[in-house]
């Protein structure tokens, strides 16, 4: 079943100490591209993270923030580092007798110094993460099979106003081609009537010329495509890029079926086939 590449989530996990909460945002892309903010204490974890993500997500632009907040009772009060502030003491009492300088170290000057005041660091659990970043996933994932399959009815829906118009082509065809060779004969034979020219070479090259504008293989190719559209469309894996490649197929026999065809009724039809592709497409733009 398709996968929509768009969608959004959000998921929060208790701990003892605090709560991690996360977004996710999922928008199309070519390729599989993944944005990580995570708490600076998460930084080791990036790189499983990004792994996980791949395991599940194959393509599209992922965006996934989180946070990690300490609850109030786990806070603590940030402590003085003694032994730094005994250095800069230290550093300003040899500078002064080495150098002969002036001025005296300050309460203030103390304070402003880096590290004198040390914060304890607010680590997010290893645990806590990952469960937020696996809840993260699944309801994306959920959202985006939920879109998905919108996608596959809709898709469905233009296939079989598709199958039906080619239908009538079809049905059209062989009266066309069968005017087409009666009124190519009927001209010839005045040829013939009024020339020396050898009656066999005109019958071969009425043969050759039925054989250019003679649209049965087009028509069965594209029935052909349109049948593995289906069937990859209820496929278990990955398909945009199949569904894509097959969209460029239909296109192309499309086309020759409208240049090869001198009829205003298939003409017609071409057109609201085109009409249809170009809606499948634009959906299929959509799909993992």
């Amino acid at each position: 079943m398709p996968k929509s590449m768009t969608g959004f989530s959000r998921a929060e996990t208790e701990a003892t100490n605090g709560k991690c909460s996360g977004e996710a945002r999922s928008l199309n892309s070519r390729y599989l591209e993944v944005s990580l903010k995570l708490p600076k204490s998460a930084a080791a974890f990036e790189q499983r993270l990004r792994e996980l993500v791949k395991r599940q997500v194959k393509r599209g632009r992922l965006d996934v923030t989180v946070k990690w907040e300490k609850t109030e009772e786990s806070a603590t009060l940030p402590t003085l580092n003694e032994e730094a502030i005994k250095w800069y003491i230290d550093v300003a009492r040899h500078l002064k007798e080495t150098y002969s300088l002036r001025g005296d170290l300050t309460l203030e000057n103390i304070l402003n110094a880096k590290d004198i005041i040390v914060y304890e660091e607010n680590s997010v659990p290893e645990s806590a993460l990952y469960g937020c970043f696996d809840a993260l996933l699944a309801k994306l994932n959920e959202e985006r099979e939920r879109e998905g399959e919108l996608i596959r009815q809709d898709l469905l829906a233009h296939l079989e106003k598709l199958v039906a118009t080619l239908s009538e082509v079809e049905q059209r065809w062989p009266s066309v081609i069968q005017k087409h060779e009666e009124t190519l004969r009927e001209k010839v034979t005045k040829v013939i009537q009024a020339s020396s020219i050898d009656e066999s070479r005109i019958l071969q090259e009425i043969a050759i010329y039925m054989e250019r504008v003679d649209i049965a293989e087009e028509i069965s190719r594209l029935k052909g495509h349109l049948a593995h559209f289906r069937q990859t469309l209820d496929g278990a894996d990955e398909m945009g890029r199949k569904l894509d490649f097959t969209i460029q197929e239909m296109v192309r026999e499309t086309n020759t079926i409208g240049s090869k065809s001198n009829d205003l009724y298939i003409s017609e039809r071409v057109i609201q086939i085109k009409v249809e592709i170009e809606k499948m497409r634009e959906q299929v733009q959509n799909v993992e």
